[in-house]
């Protein structure tokens, strides 16, 4: 039973190899927010286009994460589906920004609502591992949540102020829990691989 437990604990730590992707994902989910706030009509004319840059990105790092390592994190098969999604999405998006311009609002929402689920999903899963911060983390993914619920409710009728307004919140927060959580699996990754390289060093020659 224990080797059985260590055996899973070591594959849970193999997705962690890719933190600084997510790192980086939640950087620019950052910077995305603070330019919506900074020019909330430019953004709002140009918000197709850059949301579709950001979710090409997601979507390549969901699909690295999950193709490359044993997720124990975050369900893999979910994190190869979400990762097409988004990549398809991504390029429809930036191909006819201004067909998507009056449906944007809706998948803007339903996007968020997807990542805000994946988001809890992980805070969940960090519960389960004893990981300490996954109480913030499913906090974090139920605020995405409401957000994301605001923008699909009716987003013509509360105007185009409050949308832009509630896109640049959104992103801001998507972007503080990827980077809490980046750096949380980098911590954890650091030390599934000094245990590991210490196990190889005491064995014998």
């Amino acid at each position: 039973m224990e080797n059985y437990i260590r055996r899973t604990a070591e594959k849970a730590g193999n997705v962690i190899r890719h933190w600084w992707l997510i790192l980086v994902t939640g950087i620019l989910s950052i910077g995305v927010g603070i330019a919506v706030f900074a020019h909330p009509v430019e953004s709002y004319l140009t918000l197709s286009i850059v949301f579709g840059i950001m979710m090409l990105v997601t979507g390549i790092v969901e699909l690295v994460v999950s193709l490359t390592s044993r997720n124990y994190f975050m369900t893999r098969s979910y994190n190869i589906i979400g990762g097409i999604l988004d990549l398809v999405l991504g390029l429809f998006l930036c191909t006819y920004p201004q067909i998507t311009l009056v449906v944007l609002p809706i998948i803007l929402g339903a996007w968020l609502l997807y990542h805000s689920f994946m988001i809890i999903g992980i805070g969940g899963d960090m519960d389960s591992f004893r990981i300490p911060g996954s109480g913030w983390t499913i906090a974090g993914g139920i605020v995405l949540l409401l957000l994301s619920i605001l923008i699909l409710v009716k987003p013509f009728s509360i105007g185009m102020a409050a949308v832009v307004s509630l896109t640049g919140a959104a992103f801001v927060v998507l972007g503080i829990m990827a980077v809490a959580v980046s750096l949380r699996f980098r911590k954890i990754h650091r030390i599934f691989h000094y245990d590991n390289a210490e196990v190889i060093d005491s064995k014998p020659l």
